[in-house]
């Protein structure tokens, strides 16, 4: 995690970063039912067990943290649309992909 003061004294944080060793690189598949119960796997770097993933404001179900690297589980049911994944470690700290899961009906494309 990188760090920036400004000069007015306040931080900013980023969470995410190109040279960031952990993180979640990809998710597939990227999309799912709004029904939820997908199986999707979370690739990346830095996962442990006792970590909980958040599609948007619902948590996803039956996480299976295969290796520092890989995450199965299933999706939880959600809007139609585009959502933000986020991992969040038994410390607190979150991890987000941001516009990573689409949502869809069943039947469209």
């Amino acid at each position: 995690m990188r760090w920036t003061a400004l000069s007015a004294g306040l931080l900013l944080v980023f969470v995410l970063g190109c040279d960031q060793s952990e993180g979640i690189k990809e998710i597939q598949p990227n999309f799912g039912n709004i029904s939820g119960k997908d199986d999707v796997v979370l690739l990346g770097k830095g996962f442990k067990t006792g970590l909980t993933v958040t599609f948007g404001k619902q948590q996803a179900t039956h996480i299976v943290v295969e290796s520092d690297t890989k995450i199965r589980l299933k999706t939880p049911a959600g809007p139609e649309g585009v959502v933000d994944i986020y991992v969040t470690d038994a410390s607190g700290k979150t991890i987000m992909l941001k516009g990573a899961f689409t949502y869809r009906r069943a039947g469209s494309s």
